[in-house]
């Protein structure tokens, strides 16, 4: 595979060495993950010399490890005749396969300019000209994002100037990065000169499908824009065929200029995508572990398919070897009264043993009680969900607490949780608590900050929090230990056990997995991903790649979250 889409995001680039090391640690696991070749991306840097000390470090990456890495050029719009001069310098003297282009403010970051403004022409013509592919950061937020960034390109940027310069190559950056990627794609259906590259943070399921459906798999180009471990899963686990997924993997290579140096042979780009549709085909064999999702869902989704039907789900669950899953019921996002769909969840599982029913209970709504009273002991539901961002009250609120309460006195496990969507593509017309701005479907630190309160609160519930992205070790330590006058004591102030869905933690790369082992522990980690809303191997990918045996991967597996169900 050809990581179309990689960041440098390194802090010393000074000597050889310092690069060697940081080439040894991006070679490691991007052969552990099948990625032969990364496209690195450097500092824009505020003037044309910076900016041009930033191609050259790139440029050094790719001499001194011609076999492991290509390189975007950087190059300001605004500089003008000075931008193009620069752009075709890195091409032509350090061998630079292309531009890419970013939005951000007007530093290391991005040229604050839409791909649109005629300003940015001379450089797309000097792309042309040169014959070497430019890839635009681009978004397809709903409100009110674009007052927030106007700068940023949209599809309809693109298209105006794919349109104006039909013959030059435009990567239309990470589909997954957030924001309406149904409209990205059927905005370029037939603008045969845009591709799109699968990178992002987003992983949501029937997404790539719906891109070679519409454009074919020849316009869609492997990229994790550094989201490395779920960026690869999400390929290894969409709905796509071995040869589909072998051709997006390396389409890249044929965006490359010729007259790269470092260029891959044709048969030698024929051998290694037979090697991956090999691994591809593997990958479509079940997990052989026990596995439970600790937070899936079945339903009705308003806002675009899901496969949520039990048995969709069910079918889900034996095709990548998900054993059992704790579901609740999709609809009670939206519904007003909850429980509701509660109800509903119930009558649709009919005893299921495999879908372990979870109630969504809403504190904060009338009769909370007598649901939970009618879901514990009718229903048989095994555990608790509260969706505080969704239900509109903040983590820490009283009546949340008295939830957790209630839950530990029944001796019933809770999860909390944030968000299904990432919140750049979520309706217009639903704002979520807590999520004012530019947030994408995690806690924030406000929220974490509720949580800790909330959880040495009720210090007798057993709580599952899922999506605590970097706040988890902050959590834990927080609610396991006190501090009493600045003087450490190892002391626990909780008596429930405290789990997060590792998932959702901040492991772009293996190496951050032992940090979340350090700082988290193993037996506070459970396996949450999603289904049926997200691709289960970009998730299930963080308990593959954590550095721990096969005896801490069960108890994540699964393990850690029947102790607290039995």
């Amino acid at each position: 595979m050809i990581d179309s889409h990689f960041h440098l995001w390194t802090e010393d680039n000074s000597t050889p060495e310092k690069r060697a090391e940081r080439a040894s640690q991006v070679r490691e696991m991007a052969e552990t993950m099948g990625v032969d070749r990364i496209c690195l991306i450097g500092d824009l840097g505020e003037t044309v010399e910076e900016c041009r000390r930033n191609n050259e470090i790139v440029a050094s990456y790719v001499e001194e490890h011609p076999d492991l890495f290509y390189g975007w050029a950087r190059a300001n719009p605004r500089w003008g005749d000075d931008a193009v001069a620069e752009f075709e310098r890195a091409v032509e003297d350090d061998g630079l396969v292309g531009l890419k282009n970013h939005f951000g403010p007007g530093d290391i970051c991005g040229s604050d300019m839409k791909v649109s403004n005629p300003q940015f022409f001379p450089l797309a013509e000097a792309a042309a000209e040169m014959g070497v592919p430019i890839i635009v950061h681009v978004g397809q937020r709903e409100e009110p994002y674009p007052e927030e960034y106007p700068t940023e390109s949209y599809t309809e940027d693109v298209m105006e100037l794919a349109t104006r310069y039909p013959d030059l190559q435009i990567i239309a950056a990470h589909i997954a990065g957030g924001g309406d990627w149904e409209y990205r794609i059927k905005n370029i259906q037939h603008q045969e000169n845009v591709y799109l590259d699968v990178s992002g943070s987003v992983t949501d399921t029937g997404m790539l499908e719906m891109a070679v459906d519409y454009l074919g798999a020849d316009r869609l180009v492997f990229g994790t824009d550094t989201w490395f471990l779920p960026g690869v899963g999400k390929l290894l686990g969409c709905d796509l065929t071995p040869d589909q997924k072998a051709t997006v993997a390396y389409n890249m290579e044929d965006l490359v200029p010729d007259d790269a140096a470092n260029k891959l042979p044709e048969a030698e780009v024929d051998r290694r995508r037979e090697e991956i549709r090999e691994r591809f085909e593997r990958a479509e064999e079940p997990v052989a572990d026990t596995v439970v999702d600790a937070n899936a869902f079945v339903g009705q989704f308003p806002f675009r398919p899901v496969d949520a039907d039990p048995n969709d789900v069910l079918a889900t669950m034996d095709e990548k070897g998900v054993d059992r899953a704790l579901v609740s019921a999709a609809e009670s996002l939206f519904y007003r009264n909850s429980h509701a769909g509660n109800r509903e969840l119930h009558e649709r599982l009919d005893g299921n043993e495999r879908l372990i029913p979870i109630a969504t209970i809403d504190p904060t709504y009338p009769a909370w009680e007598e649901d939970l009273d009618e879901c514990i002991d009718e229903f048989d539901m095994r555990a608790v969900k509260m969706l505080p961002a969704h239900h509109d009250y903040d983590p820490d609120a009283p009546e949340a607490k008295e939830l957790l309460d209630a839950c530990a006195e029944r001796d019933v496990p809770v999860v909390v949780a944030a968000s299904i969507e990432d919140q750049r593509q979520r309706h217009p017309r639903v704002v979520l608590n807590g999520f004012e701005g530019m947030r994408s479907k995690y806690f924030s630190d406000e929220q974490a900050d509720a949580i800790i309160d909330l959880l040495q609160a009720s210090p007798d519930a057993d709580v599952v929090v899922a999506d605590a992205w970097d706040n988890a070790a902050r959590i834990a330590r927080e609610t396991t230990q006190s501090y009493p006058d600045g003087v450490h004591l190892d002391n626990a102030v909780r008596d429930g056990e405290t789990l997060f869905v590792l998932d959702d933690l901040y492991m772009f790369f293996p190496h951050q997995g032992a940090e979340i082992v350090d700082d988290v522990g193993v037996d506070n980690l459970v396996c949450g991903p999603k289904l049926p809303f997200r691709i289960f191997e970009a998730h299930y990918v963080h308990v593959e790649q954590l550095p721990v045996d096969d005896q801490a991967k069960d108890r994540i597996r699964h393990g850690n979250l029947a102790s607290i169900l039995e």
